[in-house]
């Protein structure tokens, strides 16, 4: 037989589990939150993610079809051209991806299903002239979340299929 002390033990127990259930979901809806914040910000803050999926499609073909043979080449071809831009374009929207990606705001899996082959094959048509980019403007770190996101996406596609289906 249940004596009432047990009965209020009992009770005792499941409201402090209660308690802590909603302390344990709070803190999880504010780590939610403050990542839609900072998604938010990014969004913000590039204008590269405001570009209209024709845009996005013209800069994506324009880029993938430049030649050139080296650096000084390509400046001496499309420096000031609409190939430029559009290198630019896809460039700097690839960085901000790059960015949501690498602090896990957008998952990896999901940007390679959607853009991985053409984050890979658009970075391996331009990493030459982005080496040189960095030499010339000394800056190291130029498109350095560009070349993060490729690295991933080339580890997604050296996953078996049925991981990454």
């Amino acid at each position: 037989m249940l004596r009432v002390v047990d009965l209020t033990e009992i009770s005792a127990v499941l409201a402090a589990a209660g308690v802590l259930a909603g302390v344990i979901y709070y803190i999880l809806d504010i780590r939610h939150q403050s990542k839609l914040r900072q998604t938010e910000s990014l969004f913000k803050l590039s204008p590269w993610f405001n570009v209209n999926a024709r845009e996005m499609q013209e800069a994506i073909t324009s880029t993938c079809s430049i030649e050139y043979k080296n650096y000084e080449d390509y400046i001496r071809k499309y420096l000031g051209r609409p190939e430029h831009m559009s290198m630019k374009i896809i460039g700097n929207y690839f960085e901000g991806i790059g960015i949501l990606v690498k602090k896990k705001l957008v998952d990896a899996e999901i940007v390679h299903s959607f853009w991985g082959a053409i984050i890979i094959s658009s970075w391996e048509q331009i990493k030459p002239m982005i080496t040189d980019m960095r030499t010339d403007s000394d800056d190291p770190n130029m498109y350095i979340f560009w070349e993060y996101l490729y690295n991933e996406m080339k580890k997604k596609e050296q996953q078996p299929a049925s991981k990454t289906a």
